[in-house]
């Protein structure tokens, strides 16, 4: 049974769980299947790694049936009640953290059963303390419209001509807590767009912008740092940079995790776009703040860590030399994911040792990422090309040329300007090595000149290689 959905369902519940899963299921008013309950005392045995044979169907079936010939079919039914409960028990746990719905379902509840001095008593309550959250994001909007439309559902019948301004107070709710819901979807698309090859219908997206120019929302924190993303995602300038900057430092206590990983996010990904693009560095020690700021808060969006994260953010340090700074962060966070442990590591090994100049360490560490994330492995080639012409592994280094032109052809999903900038970052590779190699002979000068240029006119700078081509034929000219 190592493979079945309740057994998986069950392993992910920590020991605070399962114990509050046991007196679920050993609760009448929700169970009152006896033999579902033998069935969970028999597996909870197994609990966390659920391993052995005595896990076995058959082995099971012989303690919740003592005595009874083997039944698939007996043995099957209970595990899909006990599943069933399992997910009862879930959206119970779920239900039980979220105050808001609880409040509500309350309200609603005593209102059908004309409880009017307890909803009363109850509606005040859930207001005070929805006014007294600090986060002010579009959960507590929506929590303040669902009190206002119980209330007005409540006084309708009893005072009907009375409070009717309150209709006015529930739309302007529902647009504040719409446009924030618009702008998170848009953020989220604009990311996607860059990051992949497709192209979403953002509905509306030029009238909620203009509405959001024309009103104001300055009560609204959550609101103003996302309409400040999307111009940032928009036009690409360092105002809305600073901005966002400026309302993460006055408000940061007043967003939630997940608001202010956004921010982090659209601020990093300015410095990359600005570096990538412009070739510009002199945001380098500002993103490098942004990544320190964000890791020295103790609470995170989840204990978990995203691979690609983990990898940018040592590659952001390593940037401006803070090997102490990235050597502490993997310790720190290595724990944190599963997925590509073992090729994210050995990137980061590989990034530090290329920095510090150590070659042949980083090509070792290079040589042992497997990652499926096209945009990680493209990053890779590109290194491990540099290490080979850093150490004047010519040869290999065009090999490598042929290799990565290749696969650039065949992988369909990278898009296309990303493609032309490393054409071109391949064929000044080229170049450059036949310059190094004594290849041009008596015209080497104008050759030299004539790489210049074209360097400086590349489309892009993804990943710093027109910096780095910069850099090797200065060094050449010298």
């Amino acid at each position: 049974m190592q493979n079945t959905k309740i057994v998986k369902l069950i392993k992910s519940l920590n020991q605070y769980e399962i114990r509050a899963f046991k007196d679920f299921v050993h609760s009448p008013f929700f169970n009152k299947n006896k033999n579902v309950s033998k069935l969970f005392d028999e597996l909870k045995k197994f609990y966390p790694k659920f391993t052995g044979n005595d896990l076995s169907e058959e082995s099971i079936y012989k303690k919740i049936f003592p005595g009874e010939k083997f039944d698939y079919f007996k043995l099957k039914n209970a595990v899909s009640d006990l599943f069933k409960l399992s997910k009862e028990f879930l959206s119970f746990t779920r239900i039980k953290l979220k105050g808001r719905l609880k409040e509500k379902f309350l309200l609603e509840e005593l209102r059908e059963r004309n409880l009017d001095s307890i909803f009363e008593q109850s509606y005040k309550s859930a207001v005070k303390q929805n006014e007294e959250t600090l986060v002010k994001d579009e959960n507590y909007v929506l929590h303040k419209m669902d009190l206002t439309e119980e209330f007005i559902s409540y006084n309708a019948p009893k005072r009907p001509n009375e409070n009717l301004n309150l209709q006015q107070v529930k739309l302007d709710l529902f647009t504040k807590y719409s446009i924030i819901r618009f702008l998170k979807s848009y953020n989220l698309m604009m990311h996607e767009e860059k990051q992949n090859n497709l192209k979403f219908d953002k509905r509306m997206f030029d009238e909620v912008l203009k509405y959001i120019e024309k009103s104001n929302f300055e009560d609204n924190p959550t609101l103003l740092v996302y309409y400040n993303i999307i111009m940032l995602e928009k036009n690409r300038e360092d105002t809305h940079f600073y901005k966002l900057k400026s309302l993460r430092e006055k408000y940061s206590d007043e967003l939630n995790d997940y608001d202010r990983y956004m921010i982090f996010l659209h601020m990093n990904g300015y410095c990359t776009h600005i570096y990538n693009i412009h070739s510009r560095t002199d945001f380098f020690r500002e993103q490098f703040e942004i990544v320190k700021e964000k890791n020295s808060r103790e609470s995170t969006v989840t204990s978990k860590l995203l691979y690609p994260d983990f990898l940018n953010e040592v590659k952001i340090a390593v940037r401006v030399n803070e090997f102490k700074w990235a050597d502490e962060y993997i310790e720190k966070n290595k724990h944190k994911f599963q997925d590509e442990k073992e090729s994210t590591l050995n990137f980061c090994y590989g990034l530090i040792n290329y920095k510090k100049g150590n070659y042949e360490e980083a090509l070792s560490s290079f040589s042992k990422t497997y990652f499926p994330n096209f945009i990680i492995k493209l990053q890779v080639k590109i290194l491990q090309l540099q290490i080979y012409f850093e150490m004047g592994y010519y040869e290999q280094a065009i090999s490598m040329i042929d290799t990565f032109r290749h696969y650039l052809k065949r992988e369909e999903t990278i898009k296309e300007d990303f493609k032309i900038s490393f054409y071109e970052f391949l064929r000044l590779t080229n170049d450059l090595i036949k310059l190094e190699s004594g290849y041009y002979e008596k015209d080497n000068r104008f050759y030299v000149e004539k790489l210049k240029s074209e360097i400086s006119n590349m489309t892009s700078n993804q990943f710093g290689i027109r910096l780095w081509l910069s850099e090797k034929i200065d060094i050449h000219k010298s």
